[in-house]
């Protein structure tokens, strides 16, 4: 049953090619790292990726001269794996960060794969009424937190954030790391996708606020904050 599952999930690139899929944001994302580029004093930085999907934060970033210390997070089999063989300097882990260590469901449409998400967003519905099969996998979760802690991280320089919706529950896990203000930077999804999740952006704003972020709101469907 797993592995007739499995199978599934290799049927990803069917409609978009892995090459389209690492484009994917490409023109934001570069706009987005050269800005950091510009404000980074660290000759060594931190990079999360979460919400790696094929990699396109990753390309980028080794455009721009970052190929070490860049953290991956992407639970979809085929996805992870693929990007680990283009890209064998990232560390790729195939969980999902979200407020607490353990289990989750994530709904991964068949080809759709840039809208999986933990969220059971009404987009699926529309997905399987067209014909595409929403696959259920149940992944291991950590917090930002604890995965500092356990790997010895003591900041992280530029944290990028796409999870179609659940943009608060991982900033939620990462509490301690926020409150110190041990990320530097950092870019987040907004829009229908925080809807669908029954929150808003205000709320994920009010919360760097609070930690004694800015943000920075002119990057189309994405929020940039920084100390």
């Amino acid at each position: 049953m797993l592995s007739a599952q499995l199978q599934k999930f290799d049927r990803c690139f069917e409609k978009h090619n892995f090459n389209e899929l690492n484009n994917l944001d490409s023109r934001m994302l570069d706009y987005t790292t050269k800005l950091f580029k510009q404000n980074n004093k660290n000759p060594s930085p931190i990079f999360f990726d979460v919400g790696c999907n094929a990699g396109s934060f990753v390309k980028v970033l080794q455009y721009n001269g970052y190929v070490r210390n860049i953290h991956c997070f992407e639970p979809h089999p085929k996805l992870s794996d693929v990007v680990i063989e283009k890209y064998p300097q990232v560390k790729m882990n195939k969980i999902c960060l979200t407020d607490n260590i353990g289990t989750i469901d994530i709904n991964i449409p068949l080809w759709s794969v840039g809208l999986s998400s933990i969220i059971n967003r009404p987009v699926f519905k529309k997905l399987e009424s067209e014909g595409q099969e929403i696959m259920i996998l149940n992944v291991n979760t950590d917090t930002i937190d604890n995965y500092c802690q356990q790997n010895a991280i003591d900041s992280i320089d530029f944290l990028k954030i796409d999870v179609e919706g659940a943009e608060k529950i991982v900033f939620d896990g990462a509490k301690k790391m926020l409150e110190a203000q041990k990320i530097k930077m950092g870019l987040f999804e907004v829009g229908e996708t925080l809807k669908d999740a029954n929150t808003t952006e205000k709320e994920i704003c009010d919360i760097l606020e609070r930690c004694g972020y800015s943000i920075f709101k002119k990057i189309p469907d994405n929020y940039l904050f920084h100390l």
